[in-house]
């Protein structure tokens, strides 16, 4: 139940702010602190070069209340689950149920995968997202010649549903809190993967939670398994969107990608406002169908990131909660608080390195830690030796226990936003959202997400920002052990992961099966849907979830795409 604050509550906040705001005792009183205590030890000691973060926002020696003399409690912070969101997307946070246990996991084929799946289930995770190979992320069944080599290296094959009913044998899709991918260039198909496989485990789509990335304008920037032209590519991300507001809007079909972006060299803050103006992309064109706001704005999450620095990002997940949430209001008018109160998918890691590969778990639960501490709502993790190879086994558990040591111990989670007030922290919250509008408006400005990426302007700015932080790690500026600081060479303690040398082999030859065993007419009248449908511009989930429930493979769905739309050319301009 949300309690309102009372007027002794407004009157102290409103006292606290007159107190503070350009007081000038205060003001002398720092400047004495700081000429007494500060400046003579550090002329003694020498001083590092700068003390700046990884989004170039300078560190100050101390911050006080004259930091804060323009931000207002209410208007700026406010309560946990109550506009503008700051302190948390929901009134009681983890007190009432932790952040949901999650582990991104896939390798080889099905089968192997399936016993994985079960371990971790075992082991008390709550949320299983399938990791693809890149044949399938790309849209290439495991026969194609784009596949050789690649099946099942770098995730787990999966060219049609028989393929997930394997990955999912003895596992009730409502056995677990969430269930699902990234697969970001092949939204209707991953999808209708999972509508599909409940559908054959007995399930209502009511009784279980699908969760997808599902973002493609950021694969054109970061991670490359883009096929299809921008702008159609955007259209079949936003499909899974409008028909999850029809048919299941409890599901979470769009998962808006920081990550890759920040990993890319963005840096946090121009990472952030490069996936918001993807996000505003996907909402123009689910209300130009016309559905509301209300409807669609619920259904996406975000994935923010920063793995260079505990405090901004803690700072980061508050100042992206309240720019969405003053996004949503101020330039859609939305009225629900769902559709403010942004929910966020983290993955805790922190600069892992291949020298003293074990030295990572400090940084990963580091690094985790700073995510909850920010209010993050599923969190999963990097393994120690991820950094090598796939993970093994003994590496994916001690992630997984990582996780429910900051859930249930050391009282982590026991009070919401527990370093809000802070006058470093909110200093912080505050220098980010500026950051990050700036880069925003400018990204609209220039004709918003499609325009930043046909222009090379997004580009430009992840370039930039990867020669940055490149150069302040070789310059020792960004001081990184085992890298730049005390300097060892890579030693990885295992081998990195090969995929059994029969792996595609068996792959190849299940999808033969398949195709010889399915009903090709049914096939084929589906395919010709998927056609139609394509042709026409309507949603397409529909269609290719009757291809799917078929066994109609990702190749040949793909392929018509392709037909219909081209395939992307990427520019090599700067």
């Amino acid at each position: 139940m949300t309690v309102a604050p009372g007027k002794r509550d407004v009157e102290f906040l409103s006292r606290a702010k007159a107190d503070t705001k350009g007081d000038a005792r205060l003001a002398e009183e720092q400047a004495r602190w700081m000429n007494e205590n500060y400046r003579p030890r550090i002329a003694e000691k020498g001083e590092r070069k700068k003390f700046r973060t990884d989004c170039e926002i300078d560190i100050k020696a101390l911050y006080t209340p004259l930091d804060l003399a323009e931000t207002d409690y209410l208007r700026d912070l406010g309560f946990p689950g109550e506009y503008p969101f700051t302190r948390g997307d929901r009134t009681t946070m983890y007190r009432e149920e932790a952040f949901v246990v999650s582990a991104y996991t896939g390798f080889g084929e099905a089968e192997a995968c399936n016993k994985r799946f079960k371990k971790l289930i075992e082991l008390g995770v709550e949320q299983i997202l399938v990791a693809f190979d890149l044949p399938t992320q790309c849209g290439y069944d495991s026969d194609h010649i784009m596949a050789s080599g690649e099946v099942g290296r770098v995730g787990v094959a999966v060219n049609s549903l028989a393929d997930v009913e394997e990955l999912f044998a003895g596992i009730p899709l409502n056995s677990i809190k969430r269930v699902g991918t990234l697969g970001n260039s092949i939204g209707p198909f991953v999808l209708a993967l999972f509508a599909a496989l409940g559908e054959k485990q007995g399930l209502r789509w009511s009784d279980y939670v699908v969760n997808l990335q599902n973002d493609v304008l950021k694969e054109y920037l970061a991670r490359g398994t883009q096929i299809l032209p921008p702008a159609p590519a955007a259209k079949l991300a936003a499909d899974p969107v409008e028909w999850c507001a029809r048919h299941a809007p409890h599901w979470s079909p769009m998962t808006v990608c920081v990550n890759h972006l920040n990993a890319a060299g963005a840096g946090s803050s121009v990472a952030t406002a490069l996936a918001l103006a993807n996000a505003v992309h996907y909402l123009d064109l689910l209300l130009a169908r016309g559905l509301k706001i209300d409807q669609v704005a619920p259904l996406l999450h975000m994935f923010p990131d920063e793995r260079h620095d505990f405090f901004v990002a803690i700072a980061n997940l508050r100042a992206l909660r309240r720019f969405w949430a003053r996004l949503m209001h101020e330039r859609y008018g939305a009225k629900d608080p769902a559709s403010m109160a942004l929910r966020m998918t983290v993955y805790g890691h922190g600069q892992e390195t291949l020298q003293e590969p074990l030295n990572n778990i400090a940084r990963i639960g580091y690094g985790t830690l700073a995510y909850v501490l920010g209010g993050a709502s599923y969190v999963y993790i990097a393994s120690y030796d991820e950094a090598i190879a796939t993970p093994s086994e003994e590496a994916v558990k001690l992630a997984v226990r990582t996780q429910q040591i900051i859930a249930h111990e050391h009282g982590f989670a026991d009070t919401i936003d527990p370093l809000g007030g802070s006058y470093f922290i909110e200093t912080l919250t505050n220098q980010i959202e500026q950051q990050i509008r700036g880069t925003f408006d400018e990204i609209m400005q220039a004709g918003g997400a499609l325009a930043a990426i046909e222009q090379q302007y997004a580009r430009r700015l992840i370039n930039a920002g990867a020669i940055r932080r490149q150069r302040a790690v070789e310059s020792g500026e960004r001081e990184w052990v085992t890298a730049n600081l005390w300097p060892q060479k890579p030693a990885p303690g295992h081998a990195a992961f090969r995929a059994d040398a029969e792996t595609a082999a068996r792959q190849k030859a299940r999808l033969e099966r398949v195709r010889r065993e399915r009903d090709q007419s049914r096939v084929s009248a589906a395919l010709a849907k998927v056609e139609e449908a394509t042709r026409c511009d309507t949603n397409l989930v529909e269609p290719v979830l009757e291809a799917v429930r078929a066994y109609a493979t990702l190749g040949e769905i793909c392929d018509i795409w392709r037909k219909q739309f081209g395939v992307f050319e990427p520019s090599h301009a700067y």
